[in-house]
């Protein structure tokens, strides 16, 4: 290999990697999802992008809050948990913007995973301070319950801004007087992935979007417990957000 084509190969890399990171650092919708293979190999499930997209966002979230746990237990300089914190960020930053016409609603999302990425960065970068200069275990339980408290207001501040009490299913299944209706993850109603039965009502049909009010149940998350509306000539492989009501 020549000179030439050897710094010409440097002068490729370095451009192809300067791209990458300038894609990462300044994303831009897809128009195609990212490939899901190892997700589908864990999983054996057959979910949507927009469950995976979902799962993909809390997995980083908890390997987030485990390496930093990690990192308090070592001791480790508060510049390397906020430098963590930076990278973890511009990481959500990316898988949102990068994925956002796939999911569905993905403002909540987004509102989610910054607030409660941000409220994580305080917590931890507090701890150390608090290390600092504690002279007693209650330098600790008063910091924990400051915590709590500011856990307690981000979740008040999400519900009140994008929490609702209802959401939206794909009519699967229609025996008798109940329907099975599959709903997607729904952060705003606080919703589970997965198949629900309610009591059916007029006009249902397999493969119709339905309303669907949510009961909350503590720890547990909500549940649907019943139909709301019904909208007919929705097609279930576009979105679960109606965009014309018909009933």
């Amino acid at each position: 290999m020549g000179l030439e084509d050897f710094l010409y190969r440097i002068g490729e890399s370095v451009y192809s990697a300067g791209a990458k990171v300038r894609a990462f650092l300044f994303p831009t919708p897809g128009e195609r999802p990212p490939d899901f293979s190892l997700m589908k190999r864990l999983t054996k499930k057959p979910l949507t992008v927009h469950e995976f997209l979902s799962l993909r966002l809390q997995v980083a979230f908890l390997l987030y809050l485990f390496a930093n746990l990690a990192m308090l237990l070592l001791r480790l300089n508060p510049i390397w948990i906020a430098v963590f914190g930076g990278l973890y960020f511009l990481y959500i930053r990316y898988t949102l913007a990068k994925n956002w016409s796939f999911f569905i609603d993905p403002e909540p999302y987004r509102a989610f995973y910054y607030g409660i990425s941000a409220v994580t960065l305080a917590a931890f970068l507090g701890y150390t301070l608090v290390r600092r200069v504690a002279t007693s275990v209650y330098y600790y339980y008063g910091y924990l319950l400051v915590v709590f408290a500011a856990v307690m207001a981000f979740r008040w501040y999400f519900k009140q801004r994008y929490g609702r009490d209802y959401t939206y299913g794909i009519v699967e299944e229609v025996k008798g007087d109940l329907v099975r209706v599959f709903v997607h993850d729904d952060i705003a109603a606080n919703v589970k992935p997965g198949h629900y039965w309610v009591d059916a009502v007029e006009d249902l049909a397999v493969g119709r979007v339905v309303k669907l009010l949510v009961e909350d149940r503590k720890l547990r998350g909500a549940v649907p417990i019943r139909i709301l509306e019904v909208y007919l000539g929705q097609s279930s492989h576009i979105s679960t957000e109606p965009k014309e009501e018909t009933e």
